[in-house]
């Protein structure tokens, strides 16, 4: 905006040397430097080349689609992030004055873990009473942007000769750190918001960086929309809209912004089963020299004759600490590294105690490249040190060793479905196995043939049946209901292979 703006001026002062006459072109005083545009007259321009002068509320329509599971929980770590769910009949009401925003549509559910696929709806709901991060669907948007900079006052400042308008959050709303949020807003040349983005506080990723692009404008009941939106996170793209039509002031107003009721019912409380377990009690020797850490999200131990090397390191930053106070009661010896077995979610939110301690990292290499630029992000909005992590890398398509007299450790790296950044531990010696997110699935105590497993059973029973693997007893970071030898996990594969 500012840039368009200085250009503007920067056109009217020649226009206006071109039309003088020769006497004041032959003046040796120079013209003075125009003004430049406070963040107030931009804001007024983009809001007169938006049309929400008089909006206070907006539904949006048309298809959108998002990363098939969710974020950090996708097949590659790094972006592009594929496949996609397409969601139809998205639409999205946002009320401006009352900051609240609620979109539906609906989806083609797919999973690796359970079939068949099965349609369900999208809602994504939110009120100015839910945390930031829940709020960024109202106010990204072109509209919330103008909303926020109006209410809280926005500043105005150039990146690259493009004029940059940003706002801060409300006092009352602000990062763990106490720090508010701050959000820009990226004005092109045509007065329009091509971009928006904010900072949110993520345990793992530290401060992550929010962005949503806008292109395509088009006018729609007197608003100009943008047809095409992106939401960026994490370095990609997660999801996406493109928007066929728009209702400025809604006359439907309340019940656009009415919820569907909530018919899962939640997750019901366990009640008080006492106080937890000492973190001791948890560990369970499996095997000479090897243990598993029991309680939650499993993690297991193997000694070496020098060190202790740590498989997974639990579902929460509590679960993390609790892992480090089991592995102290096991040995004194260090912990050479922790292995985390891919980069999902669920399968790092343990990691940042572990790395805090000083714990070097094994990753595969293909999540190499977003671990390192997860973690090393700055952790200001949580108000913590950065991490700065150690790292060890296990090669891609590659069997890593770890031996001496005491054990052997293999670790092998297999691409699949689910993650193409999965290590999974074998022990020949103890004829154990240990690995994330894979059972097989059985039914009143037996194991089901190859027609009733998942798609990611069948794979990485494939990938055990071919490399020619022997073992009694296959334990899983996921406890499992049913049996999990060699003779059941081979059942994920067809009989004329085995």
């Amino acid at each position: 905006m500012r840039n368009m703006r200085t250009a503007l001026v920067s056109f009217s002062s020649l226009f206006l040397l071109a039309a003088c006459s020769g006497e004041e072109m032959a003046s040796s005083e120079p013209m003075p430097a125009p003004t430049p545009p406070t963040a107030d007259e931009v804001l007024a321009d983009v809001q007169a080349a938006l049309g929400t002068e008089n909006l206070s509320s907006i539904t949006v329509s048309g298809d959108a689609w998002s990363i098939r599971n969710s974020f950090r929980q996708t097949r590659t770590a790094s972006p592009p992030w594929f496949p996609r769910n397409e969601i139809i009949g998205y639409t999205q009401t946002i009320d401006l004055d009352a900051g609240t925003s609620l979109a539906r549509g609906e989806f083609f559910a797919q999973n690796l873990f359970y079939d068949p696929p099965t349609w369900q709806n999208y809602t994504q709901y939110a009120t100015a009473d839910d945390g930031w991060s829940a709020q960024l669907n109202t106010w990204l948007t072109p509209w919330g942007f103008i909303q926020g900079a109006e209410t809280n006052g926005a500043t105005l400042s150039m990146e690259d000769g493009q004029p940059v308008l940003s706002w801060m959050s409300p006092a009352s709303v602000t990062s763990p750190s106490g720090m508010q949020y701050t959000v820009n807003a990226y004005i092109n040349e045509d007065n329009l918001i091509e971009k928006t983005e904010t900072w949110v506080e993520d345990a793992f990723m530290g401060d992550m960086h929010v962005s949503f692009m806008f292109s395509n404008y088009e006018e729609m009941d007197g608003v100009m929309v943008p047809t095409t939106i992106e939401r960026w996170q994490g370095g990609g793209a997660i999801f996406g809209i493109g928007l066929t039509d728009a209702d400025a002031n809604p006359a439907n107003l309340m019940a656009a912004l009415t919820p569907p009721e909530n018919t899962g019912g939640g997750f019901g409380g366990g009640g008080n089963n006492g106080p937890a377990p000492a973190p001791a009690d948890l560990v369970e020797e499996v095997a000479p020299g090897v243990w598993q850490i029991t309680g939650g999200y499993g993690s297991f131990v193997i000694e070496f004759e020098d060190d202790l090397v740590v498989f997974e390191s639990g579902q929460s930053p509590q679960r993390g600490e609790v892992i480090l106070e089991a592995v102290a009661s096991i040995s004194d010896k260090p912990i050479r590294f922790l292995i985390n077995s891919h980069p999902h979610s669920d399968h790092t939110a343990g990691l940042i105690p572990i790395l805090r301690a000083g714990i070097p990292l094994m990753v595969s290499e293909n999540s190499l490249d977003f671990m390192s630029m997860a973690l090393n992000t700055p952790r200001t909005l949580l108000g913590e040190d950065p991490l700065n992590p150690e790292f060890e890398v296990a090669p891609a398509g590659e069997i890593t060793v770890l031996e001496d007299d005491m054990n052997r450790l293999e670790i092998h790296h297999i691409p699949g479905l689910h993650t193409d950044s999965l290590l999974f531990l074998y022990m020949p010696e103890h004829s154990l196995a240990m690995q994330a997110d894979f059972t097989v699935r059985g039914s009143d105590g037996n194991t089901l043939p190859y027609e009733g497993q998942t798609p990611l059973a069948r794979e990485i029973a494939e990938y055990i049946n071919e490399s020619g693997m022997q073992f009694d007893t296959m334990l899983g970071v996921h406890a499992s209901p049913y049996p999990q030898g060699l003779e059941d996990v081979l059942m994920a594969v067809p009989e004329d292979e085995r």
